[in-house]
């Protein structure tokens, strides 16, 4: 058995699957300038698995590095797809026993799914230092071992547990905060998404830990798991009782090797040599790195559009490139758009309407 601090080995037995070399180390912050933006601060990623449990995680992720704050941009609400899925998100955390229960939602950003719950009566309070509000329910910091004895009966934590290293000691602290009673909601992207579509645009040096629904499982006894969002997502749900105290050594995964998204790079480093006029749809941390791996010369990208009023009139870290709003492609017509997320194609072809634009999607 490896000891709790051990779910990743430190990195001491493991295999690389992807490096990236001085990409920015926030995708979802945007700049006011060029300048600013191509001074955005920048580290490696070296995407390695461990040869003990089969977990995925930056081997050279420095924690140190990470200063969330109310500039980090990565609200996606603005789109009626994903309020639909923060609904079903909702509707499921009902279905597994959330109505009338005192809720701390972990990572709750800039708020969006906490008003919803607030919305419905839900008896709520949330932790994040990026939040921009003045509700007093949401404290602005980290969560932490400080704050003990948060007494919920449901802990939710949303695109959270992917940023924080060490991941099974730090729900162990959120189960000690909470006596080891309740009930956790946890949901991350999935890695078996990742590679299923040689999706290298969706690693990022903010997310140092790569789950699967085997890895989440992992860390409990008897825990439910499913996937949301168009297979992009998956989630956990758990009794913190039934938390592991370490995982074991004998786990059966599947091994990931290097070679994983080598040939997805050169086939759209080719798509930006023959299509001209071409922008992308989407300033999030995909476009972010299929831009600052692929065109971080601005040698083939016009600019990005994004829907986001907070991202518009800015600037992609480390690259430069423009975003606006689609209003710009009358301005600055294109006669090619790239989307950088499927689940949002037909809401991206309503706005398009009649401009004949090409429109092919990641």
């Amino acid at each position: 058995m490896t000891f709790i601090d051990d779910f990743s080995d430190d990195g001491k037995n493991s295999i690389l699957v992807f490096r990236q070399s001085k990409v920015p180390v926030f995708q979802n912050k945007v700049y006011s300038s060029n300048i600013e933006a191509l001074q955005a601060p920048v580290a490696d990623v070296e995407l390695v698995q461990s040869d003990v449990s089969g977990f995925i995680f930056n081997k050279v992720f420095n924690p140190k590095l990470m200063q969330y704050d109310v500039n980090y941009q990565n609200e996606q609400a603005n789109s009626v797809y994903f309020r639909k899925h923060l609904r079903s998100v909702l509707d499921l955390l009902y279905s597994l026993g959330l109505k009338g229960k005192k809720v701390i939602e972990v990572g709750c950003g800039k708020g969006v799914f906490f008003d919803l719950m607030l919305n419905e009566g839900i008896d709520c309070w949330g932790f994040d230092p990026t939040y921009e509000g003045n509700n007093p329910r949401i404290n602005k910091d980290y969560f932490s071992e400080k704050f003990n004895d948060i007494n919920a009966d449901v802990i939710i934590m949303r695109h959270t547990l992917e940023h924080i290293p060490k991941p099974f000691s730090f729900i162990h602290t959120i189960a000690m905060a909470n006596n080891y009673k309740g009930y956790l909601y946890v949901e991350v992207p999935t890695f078996d998404w990742i590679v299923e579509k040689r999706a290298f645009w969706d690693i990022f040096y903010e997310h140092c830990n790569y789950f699967t629904e085997q890895s989440l499982g992992l860390m409990f006894n008897n825990a439910v798991t499913g996937n949301l969002f168009g297979g992009q997502y998956i989630y956990l749900w758990a009794d913190l009782s039934k938390l592991k105290s370490s995982v074991s050594s004998d786990v059966r995964f599947t091994r990931r090797d290097s070679l994983i998204f080598q040939d997805r790079l050169k086939y759209y480093q080719d798509f930006l040599k023959k299509h001209d006029g071409l922008a992308i749809w989407g300033a999030g941390a995909k476009s972010s790195t299929f831009l600052n791996l692929l065109d971080k010369g601005k040698n083939y990208i016009k600019y990005v559009v994004d829907i986001n009023p907070a991202k518009q009139d800015k600037y992609v870290a480390g690259t430069g490139h423009p975003i606006f709003s689609p209003a710009i492609l009358d301005s600055i017509p294109v006669q090619n758009i790239l989307v950088m997320n499927e689940n949002y194609l037909d809401e991206i072809e309503q706005t398009i309407g009649a401009r004949k634009i090409n429109i092919f999607n990641l």
